[in-house]
């Protein structure tokens, strides 16, 4: 969980990393030895699954906008109402 808190908050704070996230997101997810189910839910941007998994709420929001999840959509994916 420390390498996922780890990328959601550069993330957060870089714009070209998240730039590259959303282009090239396996290379990464690799950077960061992400792996596993946080892996899978992360390329799917499935923040409940991340959220449930013990992620920081507030660093899983800002990750979201900063990818371009707008606030909605990250709600509705939080609810799992959304894929």
């Amino acid at each position: 969980m420390y390498d996922l808190q780890r990328l959601l908050w550069d993330v957060r704070k870089d714009p070209e990393l998240a730039e590259r996230f959303r282009t090239e997101p396996d290379t990464v997810l690799d950077d960061y030895g992400i792996e596993g189910e946080e892996r899978t839910a992360m390329r799917a941007l499935d923040f409940k699954t991340l959220y449930e998994r013990g992620a920081n709420p507030y660093l899983l929001y800002f990750c979201a906008l900063q990818i371009g999840v707008d606030r909605a959509d990250y709600y509705a994916r939080l609810r799992g109402e959304s894929a």
